[in-house]
């Protein structure tokens, strides 16, 4: 550990800036920091980095984009949208997407921040250029990477993994014209045998006739507001008050994450004909599915993806799913979009339930309408979902009576019966879309001093849930202000404030309570140059349950720096100091990782954590990136628990990644 911070110092003395550094790395981390907020368990959330990363290799072209479109991306809101839209019209074809900066109108830290998701189509070129040939319309991306534990675990130790303790994860991507698409990822998890564990492979075709997309192998389904169809991750509520309020539809698109379930395979087409687009699927695929050997029921879906043992092996693939189903968009004038949409799903073996509630038999069918509404600078928008049984809403409005001002309403109402299949609902508990009723306000005020966001969230669970064996309810604060008081500084101030009912033991009973989560976050980033970057954080969280007695505290403080090391090599490294009470009052922070990854750190007890990371240009397209990272808790005797149980009070790992792009 002596030696990790010692390295650690002394990169950061040895600083000498001859590069920029890599811009489209570091706004993807940006964007990622914005949009989500940190929940209150560890997570991987991988899966939106490579959300981030398909808005970015799929930019929106500034010449031909709708008012739909823009407002998709981060930080754009309807006026700022609309504003580009008129200036387009007045002006005509936008020459270069630095021409945004041209527009008063327009804030210049949002365009700096929008420049990685949008692109303008060359309409006049000043030199002939040669003509195209097969190779040099093709761009290849490829992405090698293995993880490892340091620390012997459990699992390893009684020998109950069947294989060795690397993460292996391999992906290719090679692309022509930005029409034709291909790619391959295999995936190995820690203790697997096989390193094609998991393996998931597309063929792509964008913008061929009328289709605008044609997926062959395994692809996602994007519409409306998520409550039938929709990716198995998305944002929710974060720091950005009214991005993540409302979702925005990419029909079909490829499956490139190494998550194992809840993604379809097969086929699909999205066709679109003058006013109407036609989108089309057929889809059968295995997963991972505990099933009685005797009733032949599945008596349980587990979602880690993991298998090490033998128990685990028994589930892996162990059902099938068929999907097929249809949807119809239409514009019925330039402002209004209306959608409709039909799917069915059967399993090969039928649910058993666990309760009244619960997912049960094996043939499902869906239906639902969905809105998308603009007039003027108002975006009213909505889902209405039936499955069989009964009717799940969500609907808002969006409103920004100036560039500066934002601000949006949203109402969800799940019912308790309603079975949420493949949907990714809006909501307290992210992506349920259940039981659960919600009203859900937000604001987003550029003022002349800062930006400011806020929102509040009210929420009732009608029923009991699983956490909660009675009805319960709750509500949520955020205020979050940046402000940049000189040219490299900026400085964060976030408050959040919870209020939720929760079960509790009080006095030998079970019992619903009252608990109050309360954190409070200072950030510091200073840039003095465009090669350097520190980054200093203070947070403060509180934790109270009045009736059980319980009250705790955690602080966290953490200084993070990124560099230019030379030309080709850059490093990132931060050193965290945490103390809490108990899990209870855990602080849980994002962290920079090989890019690809984004992991959600909770950190509780009394320790300290670090890591380094360096990203060294090979040549011009190909990188390698090495990272290494440390807890110690000097109180602890061991760390984790069951299977990833530590000896010792010591938990370090270590990653290498191999990065090519031509």
């Amino acid at each position: 550990m002596k030696f990790g911070l010692i390295a650690f110092l002394f990169f950061a003395l040895i600083i000498q800036c001859f590069a920029q550094s890599d811009s489209s790395q570091t706004q993807t981390e940006q964007t990622i920091e914005d949009l989500l907020e940190e929940p209150g368990e560890e997570t991987d959330n991988s899966d939106l980095y490579n959300l981030i990363e398909y808005y970015m290799d799929n930019p929106v072209n500034l010449n031909t984009a709708s008012l739909e479109e823009l407002s998709r991306l981060p930080y754009l809101d309807i006026s700022t949208a609309k504003i580009i839209i008129v200036h387009r019209k007045k002006y005509g074809n936008f020459f270069s997407t630095n021409e945004l900066y041209s527009i008063s109108l327009i804030p210049p830290e949002v365009i700096k921040k929008i420049l990685p998701f949008i692109s303008v189509t060359e309409k006049y070129k000043e030199n002939p250029q040669p003509e195209p040939n097969f190779i040099n319309e093709m761009s290849l991306q490829m992405r090698n990477r293995i993880l490892n534990d340091l620390q012997q675990k459990k699992g390893f130790r009684d020998n109950k993994f069947e294989g060795n303790s690397f993460h292996i994860y391999n992906r290719i991507k090679i692309k022509y014209k930005n029409t034709v698409q291909l790619g391959l990822l295999t995936d190995k998890d820690p203790g697997e045998k096989s390193i094609y564990d998991f393996s998931s492979g597309y063929l792509s075709i964008s913008n061929w006739q009328n289709f605008n997309n044609i997926i062959l192998g395994d692809y996602l389904i994007e519409f409306g507001q998520g409550l039938t169809l929709w990716s198995p991750f998305g944002f929710s509520k974060g720091s950005d008050a009214i991005y993540s309020a409302k979702k925005k539809p990419s029909h079909i698109k490829p499956y490139t994450s190494s998550t194992e379930n809840n993604f379809f395979r097969g086929a699909a087409a999205d066709y679109r004909w003058e006013q109407a687009t036609l989108t089309g699927f057929y889809s059968k695929n295995l997963f991972d599915a505990n099933v009685d050997s005797v009733s032949g029921l599945i008596v349980s879906t587990p979602l880690d993806g993991y298998h090490r043992t033998a128990n685990e092996l028994l589930k892996r693939k162990s059902a099938t799913e068929t999907s097929y189903g249809v949807s119809l968009e239409y514009d019925v004038i330039e402002p209004l979009r209306l959608g409709f949409l039909y799917y069915n799903s059967r399993m090969d073996h039928p649910f058993y339930p666990s309760n009244i509630f619960d997912i049960k038999g094996s043939n499902f069918n869906y239906y639902s309408t969905y809105y998308d509404f603009y007039i003027s600078n108002i975006n009213i928008f909505g889902e209405v979902a039936y499955d069989g049984t009964s009717v799940a809403s969500y609907n808002g409005l969006n409103f920004s009576p100036s560039p500066v001002i934002t601000y949006i309403f949203t109402i969800r109402n799940y019912p308790r019966n309603y079975i949420n299949l493949h949907g990714f609902g809006f909501g307290e508990r992210s992506g349920a879309a259940q039981n659960e009723f919600g009203i859900y306000n937000g604001l987003r005020w550029r003022s002349p001093v800062g930006i400011f966001n806020f929102y509040f969230d009210q929420f009732k669970f009608p029923y009991a849930t699983f956490e909660n064996p009675l009805p319960s309810d709750g509500n949520e604060f955020m205020s979050h202000f940046s402000t940049k008081p000189l040219k490299k500084l900026e400085t964060i101030i976030r408050y959040k404030f919870e209020n939720k009912e929760v079960s509790e033991i009080v006095n030998s009973k079970t019992e619903i309570v009252r608990r109050i989560k309360q954190s409070l976050r200072f950030d510091i980033t200073y840039n003095p140059s465009n090669l350097i970057r520190f980054k200093t954080r203070l947070e403060y969280s509180k934790f109270l349950i009045k009736d059980a007695g319980l009250s705790e505290e955690g602080y966290l403080v953490f200084e993070d720096i990124r560099a230019q090391l030379l030309k080709e090599l850059l490093i990132y490294g931060r050193v965290i100091f945490f103390q809490t009470n108990s899990f209870n009052s855990a602080i849980y922070e994002y962290e920079n990782d090989l890019t690809g990854i984004l992991g959600n750190i909770g950190l509780y007890g009394e320790g300290i954590r670090y890591y380094l990371i360096l990203r060294y240009k090979i040549i011009k397209k190909i990188s390698l990136s090495f990272k290494y990272s440390e807890t110690y808790k000097p109180k602890e005797k061991t760390l984790g628990s069951g299977y990833s149980e530590i000896d010792g009070n010591l938990d370090n790992k270590f990653g290498l990644q191999f990065d090519v792009n031509f």
